[in-house]
């Protein structure tokens, strides 16, 4: 079992290296909303 589980966490290791290797960005839709969610908040943290 924990084998599969390695193999299945390299997989998806491998899959996402991929995706950013070729451009290919697989959270836009949920980035672009936080960041018009957070743009007209004036509130910074140090």
């Amino acid at each position: 079992m924990i084998k599969a589980n390695l193999l299945a966490g390299l997989l998806a290791l491998s899959f996402f290296s991929y995706a950013q290797y070729s451009g290919l960005n697989l959270f836009d839709q949920e980035a672009s909303a936080l960041t018009s969610r957070t743009a007209g908040s004036r509130t910074f943290h140090k």
